[in-house]
């Protein structure tokens, strides 16, 4: 599902352009694909460890220490990667509207991790994190609603084979639960008690 959201090259092939610039293109799309999958790695391992912690810190408190140590990195990351600190590369008209952005960038995220970590609190990392899994079908409903992207048949075939096996995971997560609440009765055993 998740390829057929993000047409990548080696499957959907390359648009018509000059021999160079869809080089170019193929080398940033491999960079970009293998720097999100170790995010993804990492992000995994993360997960595992809010796991470990349980209940024995507050999600928030969580969501606090991913901020105080990404500070720090951010400001060292900007720094050597890209040579400077500027928070605001855009200045003029666009200022406001990126300052604005860039809060709600920062505010939805706080959000998310707050409630992902909840999430992981309460259920198994690997189903909390196939919830995740969610978050590509998200970003693409809205990608359409605005940044007005157009409708794509495989786009939408892949965020139905999210969502199924999504469906197919819960439904078989909910026949679990019985059977955990009320394991079945050994009526042999129960025979062999009161004998």
């Amino acid at each position: 599902g998740v390829a057929l959201i993000a047409h990548p090259t080696w499957l959907f092939g390359t648009n018509e352009k000059d021999g160079n610039e869809a080089e170019s293109d193929m080398v940033m799309q491999a960079l970009g694909a293998t720097v999100t999958t170790v995010g993804a790695a990492l992000a995994g391992l993360a997960y595992v460890f809010v796991r470990v912690i349980g209940d024995r810190a507050s999600a928030l408190v969580m969501v606090l220490y991913y901020g105080a140590v990404s500070l720090p990195v951010a400001v060292l990351g900007s720094v050597f990667f890209e040579g400077n600190w500027n928070v605001f590369a855009v200045g003029g008209d666009s200022l406001v509207r990126d300052s604005a952005l860039i809060l709600l960038v920062g505010v939805l995220g706080h959000v998310a991790q707050w409630l992902i970590n909840l999430g992981l609190q309460r259920e198994a990392a690997a189903t909390a994190t196939l919830a995740t899994c969610t978050q590509i079908v998200w970003t693409y409903i809205f990608e359409l609603a605005f940044l007005h992207e157009p409708l794509n048949g495989w786009s939408i075939g892949g965020s139905g084979l999210i969502l199924g096996y999504l469906l197919v995971v819960a439904i078989v997560k909910m026949k679990e639960i019985p059977d955990a609440i009320d394991p079945p009765i050994d009526i042999e055993k129960q025979e062999n008690v009161i004998s």
